[in-house]
């Protein structure tokens, strides 16, 4: 029922090819990242289903077996928590790729290119708990080749300072700015954090507390 689109990235560098393949957005997903706005209280089903960009009678579907499991009360979420870890049990359609670059922070000043922070970075902009020890950004799929040509340029592939994440263009969704850094909402945040776990889902478990009670 809930099925996705696939499309391919390709990166050329030097003759070397690397092709992923990128699952295209949960609408699931979508739907839970509107209803968890903290940026919208009067909602209807048609706005929720047109900010999701999918049809009315899947939002429909969607909404209404929440209701039926007691995470909202009409389009009115009860309990945020739960819902949050109920979007974590999906299976997670995002693809990482990590690099080590030499003074990182400039690199992506500098860029140009569209990027939202998530993880511990972001969290630390918005929640102050977690230490930023390294960048994890999301990046759209037409920008991974600039991407991958930048960072390389700068630095290498492999485990380091940095984590590239592809995912469904949705994911910018209500992306918010803290000072000069670009971040993602902060439903997609702590959605994030709960995922990576530890310290982080503790952060996230404050920010639930903060922004939602």
């Amino acid at each position: 029922m809930y099925c996705t689109l696939r499309y391919i990235v390709t990166v050329r560098k030097g003759g070397t090819t690397f092709s992923h393949y990128v699952e295209e957005g949960d609408k699931v997903e979508r739907i839970y990242r509107v209803l968890l706005s903290t940026h919208e209280n009067n909602r209807t089903w048609y706005r929720i289903a047109k900010d999701a960009d999918v049809s009315y009678g899947w939002a429909y579907n969607v909404l209404k077996g929440l209701e039926r499991d007691g995470f909202i009360d009409g389009l009115r979420v009860i309990h945020h928590r739960e819902l949050f870890l109920r979007w974590v049990e999906r299976k997670d359609l995002r693809l990482f790729r990590e690099y080590n670059v030499q003074d990182l922070d400039e690199v992506i000043a500098k860029s140009e290119l569209d990027h939202a922070f998530t993880g511990y970075f972001a969290e630390n902009q918005i929640g102050r708990y977690l230490f930023p020890r390294y960048r994890e950004f999301y990046i759209k799929k037409e920008d991974a080749l600039k991407w991958h040509q930048l960072l390389t340029k700068h630095g290498y592939v492999g485990r380091g300072n940095t984590q590239v994440i592809l995912a469904d263009d949705h994911v910018f969704f209500e992306r918010q700015c803290m000072g000069d850094h670009p971040l993602v909402s902060t439903q997609q945040l702590i959605v994030d954090l709960y995922r990576t776990g530890a310290e982080c889902a503790e952060a996230a478990d404050l920010l639930v507390s903060k922004v939602y009670q």
